[in-house]
């Protein structure tokens, strides 16, 4: 495990946030993406300074996203506005998504019996509207949103404020799984399983709801441990650094 003060060049590229995303969460998924890739080792010093200048944003965004990345465990926050970058593991991601399992799975429970015509209509136009769409990174892109929408929408119908946060906060960390190991081809296994878990809201069957929520989960619980590159692996210089 690489222990050593790692350095690398600071390559300036701007950040702006996309549409209504807050700006500190598109520069947590910008550094949640190069920690995951290998751009930032384990063992990286990163400063709020130095990816500031490199992202062309001010501090408080970068102090915010690396917050919360110290929160999910991807980096230790250290004196002087400093991080030191821990990495993440197959271990880590499956246990992110057992949470997302033990969160998600009552979750549908709950909003089965809870949710009517009104709020089940958006996420059938939105699922209908997806699959006509031309497969491309458009598609991909539209895939992302709808995704977290239909999550999102679901944590919400469950009727319980607390539940909804902390799946929420589950949802962060896989947008970012979602924005960098994700393409077309293998979406059609789960644009199926979203549909499932709709007919099951749809039929206000709670217990199937929630068998399908974690079926789901459990296979893209799979998917990621397979497809995020592990802790320690790095070829390319880095978005960012620390002075």
């Amino acid at each position: 495990m690489r222990t050593a003060n790692t350095r690398t060049k600071t390559i300036k590229t701007p950040i702006q946030a996309c549409g209504d995303e807050a700006l500190s969460e598109t520069v947590y998924h910008r550094l949640l993406r190069d920690i995951l890739t290998g751009h930032y080792p384990s063992g990286t010093v990163l400063s709020e300074l130095g990816l500031g200048r490199a992202l062309g944003v001010s501090r408080t965004p970068v102090h915010d996203a690396l917050t919360q990345l110290a929160k999910d465990g991807l980096v230790q926050r250290e004196r002087n506005c400093r991080a030191r970058v821990v990495g993440i593991t197959p271990d880590d991601i499956f246990e992110v998504f057992e949470m997302r399992k033990m969160l998600e799975g009552p979750a549908a429970e709950l909003a089965a019996v809870r949710m009517d015509r009104r709020q089940l209509a958006p996420l059938r136009a939105a699922i209908d509207q997806l699959r006509a769409m031309p497969r491309g990174k458009d598609w991909t892109t539209q895939w992302a949103e709808f995704d977290d929408f239909f999550h999102c929408t679901i944590a919400e119908a469950s009727g319980n404020r607390r539940l909804a946060q902390d799946i929420n906060r589950y949802r962060l960390l896989h947008k970012g799984f979602n924005r960098m190991a994700t393409e077309p081809g293998c979406l059609q296994a789960a644009m199926a399983e979203h549909a499932g878990i709709l007919e099951a809201l749809e039929m206000h069957n709670g217990p199937l709801a929630r068998e399908r929520m974690v079926a789901h989960i459990a296979a893209w619980q799979d998917f990621f441990i397979r497809t995020v590159p592990p802790r320690n692996q790095s070829n390319t210089p880095a978005l960012g650094s620390a002075p």
